[in-house]
């Protein structure tokens, strides 16, 4: 019983700082948060896009389809990453969002061992514990 309260309590904790989070949100901000999260210091926002996509399509015949889009986004504003074979179609820039909105608490304890976070991020983390 205190186990699940425990963990209510850290959930909703979690769900206070990215309400917080949310406020200050931008494209920059979560792409620093997963250059840390794969702790890759020279990747680039579709290199961070090609890690999220070959975390959930695995495959070897995927990442031929995945290398391809984002290949085919590079150098491109407002990129969309277009692959027909897996039915997706979805801006570079939510597919960051979105995956740091899924992984935002894993992503609260691993910022204790890793200072590369933005200070933004550090800073919400302080005021909230």
């Amino acid at each position: 019983m205190e186990e699940q309260a425990i963990a209510n309590y850290a959930k909703d904790k979690a769900n206070k700082v990215y309400s917080e989070y949310q406020k200050n949100e931008s494209l920059l901000t979560n792409y620093q948060m997963c250059k840390a999260y794969f702790k890759d210091s020279s990747a680039s926002i579709i290199g961070i896009v090609e890690s999220i996509l070959k975390e959930k399509y695995n495959l070897p015949w995927q990442l031929k389809f995945i290398r391809r889009a984002t290949q085919g986004a590079r150098g491109k504003n407002n990129a969309q990453i277009v692959i027909p074979q897996f039915k997706y179609d979805e801006r570079v820039n939510d597919i960051i969002s979105k995956y740091v909105k899924k992984n935002f608490e894993k992503m609260i304890a691993d910022q204790k061992k890793n200072s590369a976070y933005p200070f933004m991020f550090r800073d919400l983390i302080e005021k909230h514990t």
